[in-house]
């Protein structure tokens, strides 16, 4: 199993502005915090999901150079995370810069002081130690049945508005060395930017016209690992659009033709291509693709969307999803206008739902089968658009919208301006930015970095929860003990 934090922009910025408040003014004086976290549970990997954090008032903790908190802060702190039913983080600030290791004198405090205490919470207790310039290190601490055990983190994401930024760990995989087959890619956005992008993992849900023109440019851009998912094979009706395949390939897997090329054309050191011939709603792939950083949403129907759309919201793995529309002229037997968009989906943007790419009611209905029914689709009113149209070009054109659009907004400087979306019209030419935000009832709201808590009723298994907790009679006792000394809330 491997570990991870993701924390939303605000909980980041209320953290450090926090923790490294004495820094910024020229004091060497530390300081701390704790935090709320939600699991995120993966195939292989639990990332602590942080949205909340507890800034503590003057007189709950001590500060001497080194800092130190109160009893009555930590019950509180404790308190408010069984109450909310979460985990209990705590950070503290460091003043080197980089990834920060620890002292004894943190193990003790992390791992003899409050890892005990915090299983109260059914959940370990999660360590974070930020640098002065913000560079954060995290481990979790997991009861083996005899002691608690640290587990270092291999990254700490932050999804923000504007940028995505990624921190990876001192026990990470090694970052990618400059090489000659990818001089240009080096060039272009330098050593920090390409060492960044190749250690992503990277999920494509869809290898139609526009996945496959997406996977080839991750696998080109020197992307290690990549998780490809897609039920359908390939038709002979596909090859018009569809990259890398040829008439041979009809009839077989349109994951394992996209993974075949991904292996031929990477540039990576050492490829991974991992793939799942299922719909994205069934447990094995779900639970596959949150293990991913950024996932490509490259498909056409209601319940994949909705199923990004929890990933992006209550996960916090950015989504970028795209479409293609083509009206025809029936008189003229031709084209009569097309336009493709693509957008970003986060806590601080639009969600796919309310962009109006689907519907509860659309969902609803390609679970009952109707989405395939040809007596059902010809009863629908024609509004002039059709759902098959589309060539080669509008698909390469979405799919480099897309990829552009994850490079802005993981290696863009901090003051280019924050794009939500991109809209492209054939006829006129024009691209249009949208910069449209959730409408103030959207669901999803609620939903924010959530994790296991929140999921589509649908999927076909259950998608589990995180086995990294102490003994449960221990958590029993534990738990009753805090409830009788400081009650339930």
């Amino acid at each position: 199993m491997n570990y991870d934090v993701a924390l939303t922009h605000g909980a980041h910025s209320l953290a450090r502005q926090h923790l490294l408040q004495h820094f910024n003014v020229g004091h060497l004086q530390e300081d701390l915090c704790f935090a709320l976290w939600r699991p995120s549970t993966a195939a292989n990997r639990l990332t602590a999901l942080i949205d909340e954090v507890l800034i503590p008032q003057e007189e709950d903790r001590l500060l001497h150079g080194n800092t130190s908190f109160t009893p009555d802060y930590m019950a509180r702190a404790i308190t408010s995370a069984r109450r909310m039913n979460t985990g209990l983080a705590f950070m503290h600030s460091h003043p080197g810069t980089g990834w920060q290791d620890m002292s004894p004198t943190d193990v003790v405090a992390e791992r003899d002081v409050l890892a005990y205490p915090a299983a109260a919470t059914e959940q370990p207790l999660l360590g974070l130690t930020i640098g002065s310039d913000g560079y954060w290190s995290a481990r979790l601490w997991i009861h083996n049945g005899q002691a608690f055990e640290r587990y270092w983190c291999d990254k700490v994401r932050v999804i923000g508005p504007k940028t995505f930024e990624v921190q990876f760990g001192r026990y990470a995989a090694s970052p990618d060395s400059r090489r000659n087959v990818l001089r240009r890619t080096f060039d272009t956005w330098g050593l920090h930017g390409q060492q960044t992008l190749s250690r992503l993992h990277i999920g494509i849900v869809g290898l139609g016209s526009v996945g496959s023109s997406v996977a080839e440019s991750i696998a080109r851009l020197g992307v290690e690992r990549v998780t490809i998912v897609d039920p359908d094979q390939v038709e002979e009706h596909n090859l018009d659009r569809l990259l890398n395949a040829t008439i041979d390939d009809i009839g077989k897997r349109k994951v394992d033709v996209a993974a075949k090329a991904m292996r031929q054309h990477s540039t990576a050191a050492h490829p991974q291509v991992l793939t799942y011939a299922t719909s994205v709603h069934k447990a094995d792939a779900y639970r596959a693709i949150l293990e991913c950083d950024v996932i490509f949403s490259c498909v056409d129907r209601p319940i994949a969307r909705d199923v990004l759309n929890y990933v992006a919201i209550a996960h916090l793995v950015p989504v970028i999803d795209g479409g293609i529309a083509v009206q025809l002229d029936a008189l003229q037997d031709g084209i009569f206008s097309a336009h493709w968009r693509t957008q970003l989906v986060t806590p601080y943007h639009r969600c796919m739902r309310c962009s109006e790419q689907y519907s509860t009611g659309m969902v609803m209905t390609e679970l009952d089968g109707s989405l395939d029914d040809p007596s059902y689709l010809n009863t629908l009113p024609e509004d002039g658009a059709s759902a098959g149209a589309n060539v080669f070009p509008f698909s390469q054109s979405l799919a480099s919208m897309e990829v552009n659009l994850m490079l802005r907004y993981l290696l863009a400087p901090s003051w280019w301006k924050g794009i939500h979306g991109q809209t492209h019209q054939l006829v006129t030419g024009e691209t249009y930015i949208d910069a449209e935000r959730c409408e103030p009832s959207c669901a999803f709201s609620n939903r924010v970095a959530k994790g296991d808590l929140e999921h589509p009723f649908y999927l076909t298994a259950s998608v589990g929860t995180s086995d990294r907790r102490p003994a449960r009679t221990r958590l029993s006792r534990l738990a009753s003990f805090f409830e009788r000394i400081f009650g339930r809330t």
